[in-house]
């Protein structure tokens, strides 16, 4: 089953049911936390090593999915076993638009689960120059920690569950500072608990927001590492 991007099913080899139905846009609640706590609490003995293997197509099955998509301008190594698949998710924003924004899923084992990486990209920011930015006034630096925020809501968490956020931090992708926090989905009607992390970026002017879980959740004790493994490896091919 896949976790998380309930608007789509997700499949491998066979089509993995997902959930079905239209995704409301809750108000985001923060977890309050003074001292966060990672994720991580434990080391897998052995971390799966990245490789230069092609992953395997995947097919994503929706119906706001536009059926087309590119791959985005970014390059990760996978170890073996791992599937992608790109398309265009149609997402009725904030500002009540509907705005298509190019989707891409990586999807393979980790230890004691299945790990996924959810990557959208080519979005308009929430603040800077974008959605709330008034004509005439300075355009303030890109939010990417407020357009994780908002697009994990609107695209990531299925209606009937229970979600939350932490504070925010900061990750790496490729090397390349971002920003992001930990989240956690639980009490769904038709999908296991999961568990976290989303990190942005802004490369070339191109934005891009990387969501990473697995399951079942307790997968996510070993599979941090082994994700985090991936997105070090993260070369990103925006024209200058």
């Amino acid at each position: 089953m896949m976790r998380l991007v309930r608007l789509f099913a997700l499949t491998l080899t066979a089509l993995l049911a997902a959930c079905a139905g239209t995704v409301p846009t809750p108000t985001l609640t923060p977890v309050p936390s003074s001292t966060p706590t990672p994720l991580a609490t434990s080391t897998p003995a052995s971390t799966p090593t990245p490789t230069n293997a092609e992953p395997t197509p995947i097919s994503l099955q929706l119906t706001p999915l536009a059926g087309a998509g590119a791959a985005p301008p970014v390059t990760m190594k996978f170890p073996p076993g791992w599937g992608y698949a790109y398309d265009t998710l149609a997402l009725v924003d904030v500002d009540n638009t509907l705005r298509p924004i190019p989707l891409a899923v990586y999807r393979g084992p980790v230890t004691g689960g299945t790990g996924t990486i959810v990557l959208l990209w080519g979005f308009p920011n929430f603040l800077a120059g974008g959605l709330l930015t008034l004509p005439g006034t300075p355009t303030p630096a890109p939010d990417l920690w407020s357009d994780g925020l908002r697009l994990f809501r609107l695209a990531l968490v299925d209606a009937g569950c229970n979600s939350g956020t932490d504070l925010q931090r900061p990750y790496s992708i490729g090397g390349l500072a971002a920003t992001g926090t930990q989240f956690a989905i639980v009490d769904c009607p038709e999908s296991p608990d999961t568990r976290g992390w989303f990190a942005g970026l802004q490369v070339g002017g191109l934005n891009f927001v990387f969501y990473m879980y697995a399951e079942p959740i307790t997968a996510m004790d070993s599979a941090w590492n082994e994700l985090q493994a991936i997105l070090d490896t993260a070369v990103f091919t925006v024209p200058q």
